[in-house]
C-alpha cells in the first residue's frame, strides 16, 4: 500500500499569473460577472475571462487558499451519501455505468489510476468487473482513508508528488478533475508520463459552451465557483489534451442532467425564491430536477451541447 503524505493532506495552491493556463496569453474578455457560490456559501464574487489566444475560460480573481478550504467543506457533495433514496439510486446507477465503460479499456490484470478518487467507490465498482490493480490520488485525508478501506492504493496529496513510475499505468481516470486544478495542462502532461504506450486517459469536464451554460450564465450549475478554476469547450479541451502529448482525442457529449438541476437551484437561491437550508449543497427537490431535465438533455446530445463532456485520449 502507498503511504499518506500527512494526516491532513490539504492541496497546496500557488497564485497563478494573470495568464491563460493553456496558451499563456495575458488578459481576457469578460464573459460573465457576478458569479458566486450558491452551494456552500464560500465568500467572494467572481467573473469568467475568455482567453483571446485560445478561448479557454478561467475564473477571476483566483481564490485564495482559505477561500478554497471553505469551498470544500466536510459535507461537500462528492464526500457524502445523497440525502434522498432517489438521489442515491441515480448516482449509483451512473457510477456503475461509468465503471462498465472503464472496464472496456482495461486488460485483465491492468492498472488503473483514478485522480481525485474521493472515497474510492468508482474504483470499487470497477474492481467487481475484473482483476485490476486499483490506484488513486486524493488530497482529502478522510476520503483517502475510505478509499483504502475499499482496497484502493491511495496517494494522499498532489498527483505531481505521487510515487508512480512512468509508463506503469494502463488507464488514467479524471472524472471532473481538470476544471478544479490550478494547472490543467501540467496535470494532463503528468498523466501522459504515467501511461504505458497505448494507454488511455478518460474523464469528464463541464462544457461552458452548453445550452444550460448560455442560458443561466452566472447561476450555471457547472460554474461551481470558486471550485472550478477553468471552463472548457470541446475545442479548448481537445487542444489541451493534444498539447499534453495525447493523440486520437475524442470529445463526446455526456448524458448528465446535474448542471440543469443545479442551475435551477442556484437561480432560485439567487433570486430568493428558495431560502431553505441546503444539505451537501443540494435542495430536497434536486433529484426531481435530475429526472425532469432528462428530455432536454437528450435533445442536447446530437448538438454536442450538453453541460458535461466526456473525453478519451491515447498515449502513443
Amino acid at each position: 500500500m502507498l503511504a499518506s503524505t500527512a494526516v491532513d493532506c490539504a492541496l497546496p495552491l500557488e497564485q497563478p499569473r494573470d495568464r491563460c493556463t493553456l496558451c499563456g496569453t495575458a488578459g481576457g474578455l469578460v464573459v460573465v460577472s457576478g458569479v458566486r457560490d450558491y452551494e456552500y456559501g464560500a465568500p467572494g464574487e467572481y467573473r469568467w475571462l475568455r482567453c483571446p489566444g485560445c478561448g479557454l475560460v478561467r475564473l477571476d480573481p483566483f481564490p485564495s487558499p482559505d477561500v478554497l478550504e471553505r469551498a470544500y467543506p466536510p459535507d461537500y457533495h462528492a464526500y457524502v451519501t445523497p440525502r434522498s433514496i432517489l438521489g442515491g439510486w441515480l448516482i449509483d446507477r451512473a457510477r456503475a455505468a461509468v465503471a462498465r465503460g472503464l472496464a472496456a479499456h482495461l486488460p485483465d490484470g491492468g492498472v488503473v489510476l483514478d485522480v481525485g478518487c474521493s472515497n474510492g467507490r468508482l474504483l470499487a465498482d470497477l474492481g467487481k468487473l475484473g482483476t485490476y490493480r486499483l490506484l488513486g490520488v486524493e488530497y482529502n485525508a478522510a476520503m483517502a482513508a475510505e478509499a483504502r478501506a475499499r482496497s484502493v492504493e491511495v496517494w494522499c496529496g498532489e498527483l505531481a508528488d505521487a510515487p508512480f513510475a512512468p509508463r506503469s499505468v494502463d488507464l488514467v481516470v479524471m472524472q471532473h478533475v481538470l476544471e478544479h486544478v490550478v494547472a490543467p495542462l501540467s496535470t494532463a502532461r503528468i498523466a501522459a508520463t504515467l501511461l504505458r504506450p497505448g494507454g488511455r486517459l478518460v474523464g469528464e469536464v463541464p462544457n461552458v459552451a452548453s445550452w444550460d451554460a448560455r442560458l443561466f450564465g452566472r447561476t450555471w450549475g457547472g460554474g461551481h465557483a470558486p471550485r472550478h478554476l477553468s471552463h472548457f469547450t470541446p475545442a479548448t479541451l481537445a487542444r489541451l489534451l493534444a498539447s499534453a502529448g495525447f493523440s486520437s482525442v475524442v470529445v463526446r457529449p455526456s448524458l448528465h442532467t446535474g448542471h440543469w438541476a443545479l442551475s435551477v437551484q442556484n437561480w432560485m437561491r439567487r433570486n430568493r425564491y428558495d431560502t431553505e437550508g441546503l444539505r451537501s449543497g443540494r435542495t430536497w427537490y434536486y433529484p426531481l430536477l435530475l429526472l425532469a431535465f432528462l428530455p432536454i438533455n437528450l435533445l442536447q446530445m446530437p448538438a454536442h451541447a450538453t453541460g458535461v463532456m466526456r473525453f478519451e485520449a491515447l498515449r502513443t
